[in-house]
């Protein structure tokens, strides 16, 4: 039988490349021999981890002088800068009411360190191989299109993700339980008498708006009412899906007696519909949102939503990553807070027939 191959290298280059990160390697390597004898490895496995990170541009053979962090990687001097990379393709970026919420929130908690909040939407300004070194860590908002970027930037900076989890589990992370809060707004509308309750999804490519709409589900399951597709609206976040969802409701006859949205955004969207065509909130249609952004507060009626708890990820986000800079890990640290309901007057016991 053919002898396995054998994978020890791969272990061996990721304490490296740890190693590196954590700055216990801040300039040139042990001799090969000598790390073998550390490691309790063959001194060729050291060899061959070694030369895979030579050609990832991690480390570099300098003549007889040894091996030495790549000089891209070693323009490591605190920056005195935390990134936060919010995905280009994410609807108005960071004028979203969500979003600017969670800027302002991490850019407060990194100010108390002395740090300074630096906005990303492309990896490649992060990536130290490709131009120098502009943060220290970073937080990101995390969705799957974007992990195998996201776990690229991980070799070289210390990273917490917001919204979604890494699929590997292996990135720290803070999130909210959105399915429970989700579920819990379905319980209080069933609570007020509603049984025809349609909802207005996110987009459905993680786990953020998949969660919501699991959580709307069960609501109406352990109620034993049926869920009913056509119900379910299929929105990107957007103000303006928000309008297209209260078209598509106000359509049905009859219309549901109320709306669970995804987000506050889509929730005022729908309400503007709603009114235009000259149906009560929430006499004829109470509505609820999810994150309870300024605005929210402030509609007419006011809003009834889920309060995301943007201050206390930010606090429990930036104290993680303050550690890891310090060489601390935080693999596999996974953190999801509560989003209570704020009750509002946009909710009230149907009148209309469902």
């Amino acid at each position: 039988m053919a002898k396995p191959p054998d994978y020890k290298y791969i272990a061996v280059k990721n304490r490296i490349r740890e190693s590196i990160q954590k700055g216990l390697i801040r300039d040139k390597l042990p001799g090969e021999r000598v790390l073998a004898d550390k490691l309790s490895v063959s001194y060729m496995t050291v060899r061959k981890a070694i030369a895979e990170l030579v050609e990832d541009g991690i480390l570099l053979k300098k003549g007889t002088r040894g091996t030495f962090i790549s000089d891209k990687l070693n323009q490591s001097k605190a920056t005195g800068n935390i990134g936060f990379f919010l995905d280009g393709e994410i609807k108005e970026g960071i004028s979203s009411p969500y979003y600017s919420l969670v800027f302002k929130a991490l850019e407060k908690e990194v100010s108390k360190h002395g740090f300074n909040l630096l906005l990303f939407s492309d990896f490649a300004d992060l990536n130290p191989l490709k131009s120098p070194k502009k943060v220290d860590a970073l937080v990101v908002c995390s969705f799957p299109r974007i992990e195998h970027n996201v776990q690229e930037i991980k070799r070289y900076l210390p990273i917490v993700l917001l919204d979604n989890i890494a699929s590997d589990k292996s990135i720290p992370s803070v999130t909210i339980d959105n399915f429970n809060s989700c579920s819990n707004s379905g319980e209080y509308l069933i609570s007020l008498g509603h049984r025809r309750i349609g909802f207005i999804s996110g987009l459905l490519d993680s786990d953020i708006c998949k969660d919501r709409l699991l959580g709307y589900k069960n609501a109406l399951s352990k109620h034993g009412i049926k869920i009913d597709e056509a119900l379910v609206f299929k929105g990107d976040y957007s103000y303006e899906s928000g309008e297209l969802a209260g078209k598509h409701f106000v359509a049905q006859n009859p219309p549901p007696t109320a709306i669970l949205c995804a987000n506050d955004s889509m929730a005022i969207g729908a309400m503007k519909v709603i009114r235009e065509h000259g149906l009560r909130i929430p006499e004829d249609i109470s509505i609820i949102g999810f994150d309870d952004v300024l605005v929210s507060s402030k509609v007419f009626p006011a809003l009834t939503t889920s309060a995301a708890p943007v201050r206390e990820m930010a606090r429990i986000a930036v104290e993680i990553i303050l550690d890891e800079i310090k060489g601390r890990n935080y693999n596999y640290k996974h953190v999801i807070l509560e989003a209570p309901l704020v009750k509002r007057s946009s909710c009230a016991p149907p009148q209309l027939a469902g």
